[in-house]
């Protein structure tokens, strides 16, 4: 089962069949679906889909969160509307142009223009990562970004992704990363 989690400032509770409306307008957004959709036109049936099967992966501890802040700023949407969403996933077509990531496990963060420049997306990241180890018993994860989008290179070099490579990708190149979680 996919658990709540948790950070200072956020909650990323597991998605439900019932989040279809928050997550279409957050995938159909210009912004975000430039690069999380390649730029494509998500149609409300492909996001239903998506959905169902980010619900399903919730057995092997794996999925999709949307993420809430846990207090309203100034700016912020309130506690009660996600901001966006966060993941872990099994890498799946950008193995297919890298495969040396077949088999690992990827977190995705995606974030509604009006929450970006408040760290919420590290945060977000950051819990995924611990998720993987605690609760997974992961010891690597896989990053992937487009060769253009800069702030997702940074967030993932921040979060201890090391540069893979770059190569293919379905509509820019890909840079691709490799986390691995501190001995203990």
């Amino acid at each position: 089962m996919l658990p709540a989690l948790r950070t200072p400032r956020l909650a990323l509770r597991p998605a439900a069949a019932g989040d279809l409306d928050a997550l279409w307008a957050l995938w159909t957004e210009p912004s975000v679906r430039r690069f999380l959709w390649d730029d494509r036109i998500v149609e409300r049936d492909e996001a239903a889909a998506t959905l169902a099967e980010c619900v399903a992966l919730a057995e092997r501890g794996l999925g999709l969160w949307l993420v809430h802040p846990l207090a309203a700023d100034a700016e912020a949407p309130a506690p009660d509307e996600p901001v966006g969403c966060a993941a872990l996933l099994p890498v799946s077509t950008a193995a297919d142009f890298e495969p040396r990531l077949a088999g690992l496990v990827e977190p995705l963060v995606a974030l509604h223009p009006r929450a970006w420049g408040r760290g919420y997306a590290a945060e977000a990241l950051a819990a995924a990562q611990r998720h993987a180890v605690e609760a997974l018993g992961l010891d690597r994860l896989a990053g992937v970004t487009d060769v253009p989008n800069l702030a997702s290179d940074r967030m993932l070099r921040r979060a201890g992704f090391v540069p893979l490579g770059e190569c293919a990708g379905p509509r820019h190149p890909l840079r691709t990363y490799v986390w691995r979680a501190p001995r203990r």
